[in-house]
């Protein structure tokens, strides 16, 4: 279940209740939070699954890059990881899309689906940074 909610600037993409080749996530989610992204997802069930490969992409849901690896933690798990590499190309917003590469003993793996966040900074941060660029 696809659910998408959208809080002043930001853009909060939300998968529910669905099952991974023995892995079933609860959810799976992306915020920005300061001057990052926070992606967090809990598990029920994580079957045969030994880690979890975050992968983003910026502007354009096809062209996924690895960024963070995660051990598995077992059954009714929650999970977290802060993107702070994320930047502003062309203005204060960018969209960035997220997956989960979940990979099992095996080596085989499946991808969750991808979810998106626009990513904003405030006009007080977006001036001072405009302001410190004067001067550099």
């Amino acid at each position: 279940m696809k659910k998408s909610v959208l809080f002043a600037i930001i853009i909060l993409t939300t998968f529910t209740g669905f099952l991974l080749a023995g892995l079933s996530l609860q959810y799976f989610t992306a915020k920005t939070i300061n001057d990052g992204i926070l992606i967090e997802w809990k598990t029920s069930d994580e079957g045969n699954t030994t880690k979890f490969e975050i992968e983003r992409s910026a502007s354009n849901p096809d062209n996924f890059i690895f960024i963070k690896s995660i051990s598995a933690s077992g059954n009714n798990s929650y999970y977290s990881y802060q993107d702070n590499a994320v930047n502003f190309k062309g203005g204060s917003s960018s969209i960035y899309f997220y997956r989960l590469k979940c990979i099992d003993a095996s080596g085989n793996y499946t991808y969750s689906n991808s979810i998106s966040v626009m990513h904003s900074i405030s006009g007080i941060k977006n001036t001072w940074g405009s302001i410190k660029a004067i001067f550099r």
